[in-house]
């Protein structure tokens, strides 16, 4: 027995309209023009855009001093060493080795704020951290000659720690008005 379909439907080819981008044609770049200079990829040598120092307290300051960097007013105390004496009170506040009200003059109310804030939940879950902090070195540009971005790289009971900070000037001082810690989310605790 031999069975035979057939198909009602028929096949048909539908052209579908072209959708790819014209092509491009590369060419070589035209030569500069005597009135556009070649650019300065390489820039200035880093031994020339930034000076280090250690300070009296063995902390290895470098200020940043390439052609953008605005220069600090001169009534301004000196950032270099200011800002190592600020980072090291922070973290002592941090961990509940110093109060936080000995910081409000030189930091903003928000900065503060968050400080104390995370100083009291610190204490609650370890209590007072006795351990020893060593500022190791602190990196500051000046963007503007009233503002101070500084970084500096701490040795909390022998771990390393990032703090980055953000001074603008008040009348004759710093305040730090921005503040951020490292990628360790929680200092660490006594036990090392």
């Amino acid at each position: 027995m031999s069975t035979t379909t057939s198909s009602s439907r028929t096949s048909s080819v539908q052209w579908l309209i072209e959708s790819r981008p014209p092509s491009l044609t590369w060419l070589r770049p035209a030569p500069p023009q005597h009135n556009q200079p070649p650019l300065d990829l390489a820039g200035p040598h880093p031994e020339h855009a930034e000076t280090t120092t250690p300070n009296g307290r063995g902390v290895r300051v470098t200020t940043v001093r390439a052609r953008w960097a605005a220069r600090p007013r001169p009534d301004l105390p000196s950032v270099e060493e200011w800002s190592s004496t600020l980072a090291l009170g922070i973290v002592q506040a941090l961990l509940g080795q110093r109060s936080v009200a000995q910081l409000n003059r030189w930091i903003a109310e928000d900065v503060l704020a968050a400080i104390s804030i995370y100083q009291r939940r610190n204490l609650r879950e370890q209590g007072r951290v006795a351990v020893p902090i060593a500022v190791r070195s602190v990196r500051v540009q000046h963007p503007d000659p009233a503002v101070a971005e500084v970084a500096a790289h701490m040795v909390i009971a022998k771990r390393s720690a990032a703090m980055a900070f953000r001074l603008e000037a008040l009348g004759d001082r710093w305040l730090c008005t921005a503040l951020e810690l490292g990628p360790c989310h929680r200092l660490p605790s006594g036990d090392g």
